[in-house]
């Protein structure tokens, strides 16, 4: 890995980001803050945010390399999987987020 592990949330997800007036104002739920890979939680840009050209501003905001970006675009892939398999069987919130994020990573490649 190309950084040393850091502070991570560990669980940011749409229902765990405030957003005022298309602006982020907060993060809660810190339960499963840990020290891990940045890219975890850097996975997120892909479920938070709709616009592809936010999204690419967001990851040039953030200043990673290379190799944290395509760290953190297999983690979007696999939280997209993920919440879209299981929300298939009961959650059709987690379903439509999963989705969400893996059409939104379609767009970025």
């Amino acid at each position: 890995m190309d950084v040393e592990a850091t502070w991570i949330h560990g669980d940011l997800h749409l229902r765990n980001v405030l957003v005022e007036k298309g602006v982020i104002t907060g993060v809660i739920d810190w339960g499963d803050i840990t020290r891990g890979d940045r890219a975890t939680d850097l996975a997120a840009i892909w479920m938070l945010f709709s616009d592809p050209q936010t999204r690419q501003q967001a990851t040039l905001e953030y200043n990673a390399s290379e190799a944290t970006l395509q760290r953190a675009r297999g983690w979007a892939i696999f939280f997209g999987v993920v919440l879209l398999d299981t929300g298939l069987i009961d959650n059709p919130k987690h379903a439509a987020i999963g989705e969400r994020t893996l059409r939104h990573m379609a767009e970025d490649i």
